[in-house]
C-alpha cells in the first residue's frame, strides 16, 4: 500500500515530517536511514475467517472443543440423505467424549417429536431430549425467569412447540383456527367479538410460525399487549424460510410478529437464534467457556451470526450452491459478522476415513 492510499494528503503530510525528522536525527547520530516506504499489511476478512476444514483439521481441532451445538434446521432434518451423515458425525463425537446439543428454531416440532426422529435415525442415545433445545422450551424459560405469576399465554402457533409449552408448566391458549365469521364489512360488527380472555388475564403473546394465522388472532394480540404488564415474544425474527427444493417461500415467525408489533405498537422479544437465549439455556446443562464451544450449521444469517454474537466459534456445512455464493458474497463484502471460522464441503468431510 502506498503513503497516498491510507489517508491521501494528510498522511503525506505527516509522513513527509516524520521523514525529515529522521534524516535530522540521522545526520547528527550518523545513522543510515532506508529511502524506501515500509510496506503496511492489513488482513482481510476471507483471510481471517471461513478457512476450509478437512477431516485430519477437525481431528486436531476436537482438543479445543467440549461442546458441539448443532444448527438442526435444514442441516440435520430436511434432507434425508445428510440426515445420515450428521448421525454418523454427532456418534463420532460422543465417542469422542464431546456434548452434543441441537438447537432448532423449529417451532413446529416438539421436543418429543425430534427425539423420535434422532432415535429413527440411528443417533447415540446420549443425544437425548435433554440436550434438544427448541422454542418452546425457550420461551418457557424466559417467561418463567421474568414473570411471577402464572397467567395464560395467548398462542400464535401451529405445530409441537404448544406441546413443549405445556410440559413445561404453561396454560396456552388460541392454538389452531380461529376466524372472523362472516360479517358486514363495518367495524360496529367486529367490536362486538369476544376476545375469550380479558387483558388482565393475559401474561404474554407468545408469536411461532402459524399456518391457522389470521385477522381475528391479530386482533385478540394487539388488545392483549395493550396490558404493558404483558411479554410480546416471537420465536425468532425470520421473515420467511424456503421449502427443501428451495422453490417456495414459506413466512416464518418474523412476518407475524411484524403484523402483531404494527397493531400493538409494542416491540416483540425475539427468543431464538441468532439471539442469546439458546446458549444460556445450554449453559445451565452444561456450562463451559464459549472458546470450547463450536457451532456447526447451514444458515449463515442465522447460526453463523448467532456464533459470532455469542463468542462461539462456527463451522458452515454447505450443503449446494446456494450456500456457496452466500459465503463468497459474504467474503466480497467482508461481512465478518456473517463469516465463519471454518466452513467443510459436507458433514461427511469432517469424518476421520475409518468411521
Amino acid at each position: 500500500m502506498n503513503r497516498s492510499s491510507a489517508g491521501g494528503g494528510t498522511f503525506d503530510g505527516v509522513y513527509q515530517a516524520f521523514h525529515d525528522e529522521c534524516n535530522r536525527y540521522a545526520k547528527q547520530k550518523k545513522i543510515k536511514i532506508s529511502r524506501k516506504t515500509p510496506k503496511l499489511y492489513s488482513m482481510s476478512a476471507s483471510e481471517t475467517f471461513a478457512k476450509e476444514m478437512t477431516s485430519d483439521g477437525f481431528e486436531n481441532l476436537l482438543d479445543e472443543i467440549d461442546v458441539f451445538i448443532f444448527g438442526a434446521d435444514g442441516l440435520c432434518w430436511l434432507r434425508d440423505g445428510v440426515i445420515t451423515d450428521a448421525a454418523n458425525l454427532v456418534n463420532f463425537l460422543i465417542e469422542e467424549k464431546k456434548e452434543v446439543f441441537v438447537l432448532t428454531n423449529d417451532s413446529t416440532n416438539s421436543q418429543e417429536s425430534h427425539e423420535k426422529k434422532l432415535r429413527q435415525h440411528r443417533f447415540n442415545a446420549k443425544l437425548d431430549k435433554k440436550h434438544i433445545v427448541t422454542p418452546g422450551l425457550l420461551v418457557a424459560d424466559y417467561i418463567k425467569a421474568n414473570t411471577s405469576n402464572s397467567k395464560q399465554a395467548y398462542l400464535i402457533a401451529s405445530g409441537g412447540i404448544k406441546d413443549d409449552l405445556k410440559e413445561n408448566g404453561l396454560n396456552v391458549f388460541g392454538y389452531g383456527p380461529d376466524v372472523l365469521p362472516l360479517l358486514d364489512d363495518n367495524d360496529e360488527d367486529i367490536c362486538r367479538l369476544e376476545l375469550v380472555a380479558k387483558p388482565d388475564d393475559v401474561g404474554a403473546v407468545i408469536v411461532a410460525r402459524d399456518i391457522d394465522f389470521s385477522y381475528k388472532k391479530l386482533l385478540k394480540a394487539a388488545n392483549f399487549l395493550r396490558n404493558s404488564r404483558c411479554l410480546f415474544l416471537a420465536t425468532n425474527d425470520n421473515g420467511f424460510t424456503n421449502d427443501k427444493n428451495g422453490n417456495l417461500i414459506i413466512p416464518d415467525a418474523g412476518a407475524i410478529a411484524a403484523s402483531v408489533q404494527k397493531a400493538s405498537m409494542r416491540e416483540p422479544v425475539f427468543i431464538g437464534k441468532p439471539h442469546a437465549n439458546g446458549l444460556k439455556y445450554i449453559k445451565k446443562l452444561r456450562d463451559t467457556d464459549e472458546t470450547k464451544v463450536m457451532m456447526i450449521c447451514s444458515s449463515i444469517k442465522c447460526d453463523v451470526m448467532f456464533a459470532r454474537r455469542n463468542g462461539l466459534r462456527s463451522l458452515l456445512i454447505l450443503n449446494g450452491n446456494g450456500e456457496r455464493e452466500e459465503l463468497e458474497k459474504m467474503r466480497e463484502n467482508q461481512r465478518q459478522d456473517y463469516l465463519p471460522d471454518y466452513y467443510a464441503t459436507s458433514l461427511s468431510a469432517l469424518l476421520p476415513l475409518n468411521k
